[in-house]
């Protein structure tokens, strides 16, 4: 008899393992057709959610009733789920502007669906790999689930640019993954478009290659001559996020580029200070700063000089009139981003009026006719949605939706517990020990990049941000920082 039962929880513990590196492998697909016939979503449909719901109905109940402890960093993110489950109930209590007679306990319950999704994301990667070993074995699944999203997204930009189009054979390949299309001479992956791609390069993938690659870390015995696998991954990555053409992405990614310079001239003004033994420290400072920064403004002017060349979105990059009736919106149509300024400025106007608890999540779509800015009637997409599609209009920007559905008090929750994150991240970034930093450094890095890359996601649901806030509280609960690690 206990023979037996010693077999079944050796079962149970090898199907639960397999389930959580399901889960990582299947990051890449973010609207899987399976799962999105499953929760009626052509959309946010990630591939990984189906493997998230199993592990939280067959392991996390048992690892609750027996006891299991979570990291403290799941708190503040329990009471910002709580809190933004609780504006939901209030707005049953207010008198809700009319949308085409769309249901107002279907949209609470999408509410709470997403945000639960992405509470069970967080929750599970905080838990499940709760040792060192378990953790790199993670982070080696990453990496070769990250081949595959590469090798196809490499091949359909060199298709795509050599013939000026897909094969057949191609677009049924996608649609085995993906509900949505090929986009011509832009890398996809697996995902939903291509900015979505470079949103999960930015979120996990390229910020733990990069990581790696500067703490000298790889999760894999072997090498490629001199480099580790990571290095060969993050320069594929690199390759793919620039084939994606995602502005957002390239822009997310810039700002860790800038944050490591910035690093990079402080070490290299105290290197010239302790050289030539200067006195006016502050003088010395202030010129390399200067010096760097005009280097940067350089950088990026040529940037999107070269982008303007080869994107058709940017054309008109340095072409501004302030004598338009409203020059800012105007810009941003010219330069193919106007709809999506209009959507944070409509998600503004809401919070505005209803600052405190915001409007409930996932109902500010009943809101938009009433706040929609003047200008925005004069853009195609909106007459569009406004008039042909059955569903709410979105916000597509993380921070305004939190905002206008969470109210500031919302807001400020998630925020503090992003904060609480970073302070975590930079604790594990000083670490001995070579995985607890890799992991420490790879949060900073995808905290910088979330700041811009929530500007054109508002998704609660989607696994990638809570993956990797996960993997951070994860480290610092799982790994003691005296057990030391054989990274090369």
């Amino acid at each position: 008899m206990k023979t037996k039962r010693l077999q079944l929880e050796t079962i149970w513990q090898k199907t639960v393992w397999f389930l959580w590196l399901a889960l990582v492998a299947a990051l890449p697909l973010s609207s899987f057709p399976i799962f999105a016939k499953l929760i009626h979503s052509s959309a946010v449909a990630p591939a990984s959610g189906i493997f998230v719901l199993l592990l939280a109905a067959l392991w996390l109940p048992v690892f609750i009733f027996k006891g299991g402890r979570f990291p403290f960093q799941v708190r503040p993110a329990l009471l910002f789920f709580l809190f933004s489950f609780f504006t939901i109930g209030l707005a049953f209590l207010k008198v809700l502007p009319d949308y085409k007679n769309v249901s107002l306990v279907s949209s609470a319950l999408e509410g709470l669906a997403t945000l639960g999704l992405g509470a069970l994301f967080f929750i599970v990667t905080t838990a499940l790999p709760d040792s060192q070993e378990r953790i790199k074995k993670t982070l080696s699944v990453v990496n070769w689930g990250g081949v595959v999203m590469l090798v196809w997204s490499l091949v359909q930009i060199a298709v795509s640019f050599t013939f000026n189009d897909f094969t057949d054979g191609m677009r049924a390949f996608q649609h085995l993954f993906s509900t949505t299309v090929l986009f011509d001479r832009r890398a996809t992956g697996f995902a939903s478009e291509p900015s979505w791609l470079a949103h999960q390069l930015n979120l996990v993938y390229l910020m733990y290659w990069m990581s790696a690659t500067i703490n000298r870390f790889t999760v894999h015995k072997f090498r490629l001559w001199k480099f580790t696998f990571e290095n060969v991954l993050l320069a594929a990555g690199l390759l793919a996020l620039v084939a994606s053409f995602s502005r957002g992405g390239l822009v997310s990614f810039m700002l860790v580029l800038a944050f490591l310079f910035i690093l990079a001239n402080v070490r290299f003004a105290r290197w010239l200070m302790s050289k030539w033994r200067v006195r006016n420290r502050a003088l010395v400072g202030l010129l390399t700063g200067l010096g760097m920064a005009l280097i940067y403004l350089g950088i990026l002017v040529g940037g999107l000089f070269i982008l303007s060349k080869f994107d058709p979105r940017m054309e008109t990059v340095f072409q501004f009139s302030s004598t338009a009736d409203n020059p800012i919106l105007k810009y941003a149509d010219d330069l193919q981003f106007g709809e999506r300024v209009v959507y944070w400025q409509t998600g503004w106007n809401i919070f505005n009026d209803h600052p405190v608890f915001g409007v409930g999540v996932g109902f500010s779509g009943y809101y938009f006719p009433r706040y929609l800015p003047d200008y925005a009637w004069r853009l195609p997409e909106v007459n569009a949605l406004y008039g042909w599609s059955s569903g709410l209009m979105n916000v597509k920007n993380l921070w305004t939706r939190l905002l206008a559905e969470t109210g500031i008090v919302g807001f400020s929750i998630f925020l503090t517990f992003l904060f609480i994150m970073l302070f975590t991240a930079v604790g594990l970034s000083k670490s001995n020990n070579g995985t607890r930093r890799t992991i420490g450094w790879m949060g900073i890095f995808m905290l910088i990049t979330f700041i811009f890359e929530e500007f054109s996601v508002d998704s609660f649901a989607l696994p990638y941000y809570w993956f990797t806030l996960g993997l951070i509280a994860a480290a610092s609960r799982w790994i003691p920082e005296d057990e030391k690690s054989m990274d090369g």
